[in-house]
C-alpha cells in the first residue's frame, strides 16, 4: 500500500504527462482517505481549471488554502482560475497575495499581467510580463528544473518555511526529496515528522525506508519495528523489515516476517516475490500452494502493473529453477513488455541513436590531449575503488570479496558520481557534458574531489579503501581518472549473452529502459563495449579486468590478484565472502550469501531459441 505522498507523486507524474484521468482518479482516492489534504485539493483544482471547470477549480483551491494557510503557488493558481471565471477583482487580490509571499514567482507575475491587461492597465501589464520573462530566463540560465517534482519540492519547502511544525508537510517533503534522489536531506525532515507525530506508523515506516537506502540498517529496522508496534498490520513496514533482514543476510528472520505479511494478505505480491527470490537462492522451499497462488494471481487482469510484473518475474525465476525454460521465458517476456508499455505511457524510452551519440561525444572528448591538460587537476587519494561494468556482470560479488577485507568498506551502488557528473554543467557555467569540461580548472576540480572524498570518509570510517560498485560508472571513467588519479578501477566482464539475459530476467527496483527489450539490451551492450575499449586505450590510470567466469573457476587466484591490485595485503576472509555480515542492497544480495558457484555460466544456452533479437543486436545486425 503506497503512502499518500507516494501516491501524490505518482498522480503528479500522470498529470504532467497529460494522463489527466489517471491523475484525477488518484487525487480523488487520496481525498477519500484524507479529505483535507491541501496538496490533493490544490492539484485537483488545477486539473479542473485545465479542463475548463473553473467554478470547481476555485472551490477546490479555496479549500486548499483554508486547510493549508497562505501559499504563494496556491494563490497564483487560484488567481488564474478566478480570471478565467471572470472574477477579475478576486484574481487581482490573489495575485498580490502570491507576490507578497513570493516576489520572484514567475507564474504570479504572468497572472498579474493578465489581470492588469483585463483592467486596461497596459503599461503595468507589460511591466509584469517583462518581470515574468526575466525570472523564467534567469531560472533557465541556472538550469533550474521545472518538473512536477521540482514544483512539488518548491511548494512543500514554502509550507515548511512558513509552518515548521506542520508534521504532514515535513513527511510529504521527505517523501518527495527521496523521490528526487536527496535521501540524506529527506531523513532530516522525516525525523522531524516522527518527532512531531510520534504515533504515525507511516512516518516511522518512511523514515526507515530512507535510512535503509543509506545502508543504516540497524536504525532502519528500529523504525520499521516501531511502525509495527503502532500498527501490526502495516504491510509496507513489515515487507521493508524483511528486505532489511535480507540485505544483512538474516534470511530466516526475513522469511518469518514475509510469512506474517502473507498471513494478513495472501495476495501480497511483494512478499510472494521476496519468497520466490529466497527459494531460487536456496534459502526457502516454495510450496505447491504458494506456486499455485502466484500463478493464479499473475493471471488476473485487475492487478496493478507493478504487482503483475513482480509476480511474473517470480514465476520466471521459479520455472527456470524447475527447468521449464519456455514457460519461464514467456513470463519474463510479458513482465518486461508490461513494464515497457508503462514506461512509454510515462514518456520514458530507450533511444538507441541518442545513446550512440552520447558515446560518440564521450569518445571524441576524452582524447589523450584532454588527459594531458588535466593531469595535475585531481587529488592523489587511494581511498576510492570503483567497480564498474554491465549490470549482472559480477560487480556485487567483487565488492563482497573486497568488503570482506578488514581495511575495505563496501559502500554499495552510490549515486554520488552520477550526481557529480550531472552537476558539472551548472558548476562550470556551460550547457552540457562533457563539453563543459573545457572550463574545468585545478581549483574547481579539487573542490568537487575533496567533497567526494569527504563523503567516502564519512561512509567508510577508518577503512583505507571504499568501494563504489555502481556499474554504470563506466560512463564516467573519464571524470573519475581526472579527479582521482590514484583510484583503483575494477572492470567486471561476463559472457555478453549471459549478462544481457540476466538483466532481462531481473526485476530491477528501478527498471532501466534498455533492459526491457532484447534488441535494446544488445545495442546497449555493444555501446558499453565500444566505450570500454576506448577507455582501455586512453585512460591514464590502470584498470583491472576481471572475468566472471575466471573468478568462478579459480576463486582464490583471481581474488588474490584483485586484492593485490587494490594495494592490500591478502586476507583469507576474502575467500569466505559469503560469511561477511554487511548490508548488500542490490539485486544480488542473496547470491553473495552463498559460496562461489558456477551454475550461472552458460545459462543463456537454455534460452537460445528465444534470443534471436538479442544475438542479432550483439552482432550489430
Amino acid at each position: 500500500m503506497f503512502t499518500i505522498p507516494q501516491r501524490l507523486a505518482l498522480a503528479v507524474q500522470h498529470h504532467e504527462a497529460g494522463r489527466r484521468d489517471e491523475a484525477e482518479a488518484i487525487y480523488r482516492e487520496i481525498l477519500l482517505e484524507s479529505p483535507h489534504n491541501p496538496h490533493a485539493l490544490h492539484l485537483l483544482g488545477v486539473l479542473a481549471h485545465q479542463a475548463g471547470n473553473h467554478a470547481e477549480a476555485i472551490d477546490l483551491i479555496r479549500q486548499a488554502l483554508t486547510v493549508h494557510g497562505p501559499h504563494a503557488v496556491f494563490h497564483s493558481n487560484l488567481a488564474s482560475a478566478c480570471l478565467a471565471a471572470g472574477n477579475v477583482d478576486e484574481a487581482e487580490m490573489h495575485c498580490r497575495e502570491a507576490l507578497r509571499l513570493k516576489p520572484k514567482l514567475a507564474d504570479a507575475h504572468q497572472n498579474f499581467s493578465a489581470v492588469l491587461l483585463r483592467k486596461g492597465q497596459r503599461d503595468e501589464a507589460e511591466q509584469a510580463m517583462r518581470t515574468a520573462r526575466r525570472l523564467r530566463a534567469r531560472a533557465a540560465a541556472g538550469s533550474r528544473p521545472t518538473t512536477p517534482l521540482a514544483q512539488a519540492l518548491d511548494q512543500l519547502r514554502d509550507t515548511v518555511r512558513t509552518d515548521p511544525g506542520n508534521a504532514a508537510a515535513r513527511h510529504d517533503l521527505g517523501i518527495v526529496l527521496m523521490a528526487s534522489g536527496q535521501t540524506a536531506h529527506a531523513v532530516e525532515h522525516l525525523c522531524e515528522a516522527v518527532r512531531l507525530r510520534p504515533d504515525s506508523s507511516d512516518a516511522h515506516a518512511d523514515l526507515g525506508a530512507a535510512l535503509s537506502y543509506l545502508s543504516q540498517m540497524d536504525e532502519a529496522m528500529q523504525c520499521f519495528r516501531r511502525a509495527l508496534e503502532i500498527d501490526p498490520a502495516h504491510k509496507r513496514a513489515r515487507n521493508n523489515l524483511a528486505s532489511s533482514l535480507e540485505y544483512l543476510g538474516r534470511t530466516e528472520e526475513a522469511i518469518e516476517q514475509l510469512q506474517q505479511v502473507l498471513a494478513v494478505d495472501p495476495a501480497d505480491s511483494q512478499a510472494l516475490f521476496a519468497l520466490s527470490e529466497l527459494a531460487v537462492s536456496g534459502f526457502y522451499r516454495f510450496s505447491e500452494d504458494e506456486m499455485s497462488r502466484v500463478t493464479a494471481l499473475a493471471a488476473r487482469s485487475d492487478l496493478p502493473i507493478d504487482d503483475a510484473c513482480r509476480l511474473r518475474f517470480a514465476l520466471a525465476q521459479l520455472l527456470d529453477m524447475a527447468g521449464a525454460y519456455d514457460q519461464a521465458f514467456e513470463h519474463c517476456r510479458r513482465a518486461n513488455a508490461a513494464r515497457q508499455e508503462l514506461n512509454h505511457r510515462m514518456g520514458i524510452r530507450y533511444d538507441p541513436d541518442a545513446h550512440r551519440e552520447l558515446v560518440d561525444r564521450l569518445i571524441a572528448w576524452f582524447a589523450p590531449a584532454y588527459f594531458e591538460r588535466v593531469q595535475s587537476f585531481g587529488i592523489p587519494s587511494e581511498l576510492p575503488v570503483f567497480v564498474v561494468g554491465m549490470m549482472r556482470s559480477g560487480t556485487t560479488l567483487v565488492e563482497q570479496i573486497l568488503a570482506s577485507h578488514p581495511q575495505v568498506h563496501g559502500a554499495g551502488e552510490l549515486q554520488e558520481m552520477t550526481s557529480l557528473v550531472g552537476g558539472l554543467p551548472g558548476r562550470l557555467g556551460a550547457s552540457r557534458y562533457p563539453e563543459c569540461l573545457d572550463r574545468l580548472d585545478t581549483p574547481k576540480a579539487r573542490l568537487v574531489t575533496e567533497q567526494h572524498i569527504h563523503m567516502l570518509r564519512q561512509r567508510g570510517g577508518t577503512a583505507t579503501r571504499v568501494v563504489d560498485k555502481n556499474p554504470l560508472n563506466f560512463l564516467h571513467l573519464g571524470v573519475i581518472a581526472t579527479l582521482f588519479p590514484r583510484a583503483r578501477i575494477v572492470h567486471c566482464r561476463r559472457d555478453p549473452v549471459d549478462t544481457c539475459l540476466s538483466c532481462y530476467f531481473q526485476n530491477f527496483s528501478e527498471p532501466l529502459a534498455f533492459s526491457l527489450d532484447l534488441r535494446h539490451l544488445g545495442h546497449y551492450y555493444r555501446e558499453y563495449e565500444r566505450l570500454m575499449a576506448h577507455w582501455a586505450r586512453v585512460l591514464p590510470v590502470p584498470v583491472f579486468e576481471l572475468q566472471y567466469e575466471d573468478l568462478t573457476a579459480d576463486q582464490e587466484a583471481v581474488s588474490r590478484r584483485l586484492v593485490a591490485f587494490c594495494g592490500l595485503e591478502w586476507d583469507d576472509r576474502c575467500l569466505r565472502f559469503h560469511e561477511t555480515r554487511r548490508p548488500v542492497r542490490t539485486a544480488s544480495t542473496l547470491q553473495v550469501r552463498r559460496p562461489m558457484y558456477r551454475s550461472a555460466v552458460g545459462r543463456w544456452k537454455r534460452y537460445q531459441a528465444h534470443l534471436r533479437p538479442l544475438l542479432d543486436a550483439l552482432e550489430g545486425r
